[in-house]
């Protein structure tokens, strides 16, 4: 169970009987690989002020296409990511962050696509199908080039009520639930 547990972390040890080597499963890799070579586009609200899905698509395209490099590289060079500071070795992402902007005030408002669920459930779709290798349509990768992980789960960006993000009621009704929030988190998932 100790071994177990130990793999629900960011840098997940290598089980050795098992011929498992350590992972570091932190690539925050919203607008670009995390490394100094890597190309960095906008944040979200810029790449959601495109209104275009196929940019969207070839900007995911373009993120994962690095991050399989970097990870190819790096492992290549005996480098797994296991330092917990490194963050965009691996080719599972973090990305994109599909939440939506509900309060102007937010925060995080900077990293994420739109206020409108259709758009932002379009965006994620099609930068997830980019970053994965499959095709702007729904035709199969014959090998994932990159896993990707959107972020957060739904209603998250509510995340002042009543103190801060790691203590919070996420109080929404069902209608936004199903209407609003959980429209693109299963755009992301489909």
């Amino acid at each position: 169970l100790t071994e177990q547990i130990a793999q629900l972390t960011n840098s997940a040890p290598s089980i050795v009987r098992l011929g498992i080597p350590a992972y570091q499963w932190l690539n925050d890799d919203v607008h670009g690989v995390r490394r100094a070579h890597a190309t960095f586009f906008p944040d979200g609200c810029g790449l959601g002020a495109m209104w275009d899905r196929e940019t969207m698509f070839q900007v995911g395209q373009a993120i994962g296409q690095e991050a399989r490099a970097t990870h190819n590289s790096a492992t290549h060079h005996g480098d797994r990511g296991e330092d917990p500071r490194e963050n965009g070795v691996g080719i599972t992402m973090y990305s994109p962050n599909m939440n939506l902007v509900r309060d102007p005030r937010w925060g995080r408002a900077q990293g994420v696509y739109t206020e409108d669920p259709v758009l932002g459930s379009e965006l994620t779709a099609q930068f997830v199908r980019g970053a994965q290798g499959t095709g702007p349509t729904d035709e199969e990768p014959r090998y994932l080039q990159v896993a990707a992980c959107c972020k957060h789960y739904a209603a998250y960006d509510l995340e002042t009520i009543p103190v801060d993000r790691h203590h919070f009621s996420a109080t929404v009704d069902s209608r936004n639930m199903w209407e609003t929030y959980l429209l693109v988190f299963e755009a992301c998932v489909d």
